[in-house]
């Protein structure tokens, strides 16, 4: 059982439930429920989300995904970044879980700053993901990398990644309105 007496749910049991278009995720057993994002949070996300995936219909060979969409980091973890990229083409008939590690994931801060931060930073290094960023809400990208995403850079004109050949955002259009 969870630390709060809360059942834990196998894998198989978590993938049963009925489909629904809330953040909901598999972390060891415990299922979480993430609260509705705010309108910012929201704005930050389609931006950015339009912005990779023009660039990566442009250079092709890569897909852009957003929560919620459900990816197995591992036994036990099924997780939806607010945004990934991943090598390669996800079928268009893809039922369950993707089984494949994105390159990149994206998280706009929520109101849960540790989870952000602290929680998902670890279980996406765990799991192998190259590149993670933090999407602050004044336009400040914390681009996070190399092993357990313990490199860090703070961006605040240019977003790149030597992940994304030729991906150049102005993180400007990211700025509060």
């Amino acid at each position: 059982m969870a630390a709060d007496g809360q059942r834990l749910e196998t894998e198989a049991a978590f993938l049963r439930r009925p489909e629904v278009m809330r953040r909901v995720e598999l972390v060891d057993g415990e299922v979480v429920e993430a609260p509705t994002p705010s309108w910012r949070h929201q704005r930050l996300v389609k931006t950015l989300l339009i912005a990779l995936e023009t660039w990566a219909r442009a250079i092709e060979g890569f897909t852009v995904g957003h929560a919620p969409f459900d990816i197995r980091f591992g036994p036990g973890r099924i997780l939806q970044p607010d945004l990934f990229v991943m090598a390669g083409v996800i079928a268009n008939d893809q039922e369950g879980p993707v089984d494949r590690i994105p390159l990149l994931c994206v998280e706009v801060l929520s109101r849960d700053v540790v989870d952000d931060r602290i929680t998902k930073r670890a279980l996406y290094a765990e799991a192998g993901v190259p590149e993670y960023w933090l999407v602050h809400w004044n336009g400040v990208v914390e681009r996070r990398f190399g092993e357990r995403l313990e490199g860090q850079e703070m961006l605040n004109g240019a977003l790149t990644s030597p992940l994304l050949p030729g991906f150049d955002f102005d993180l400007a259009e990211l700025a509060p309105v």
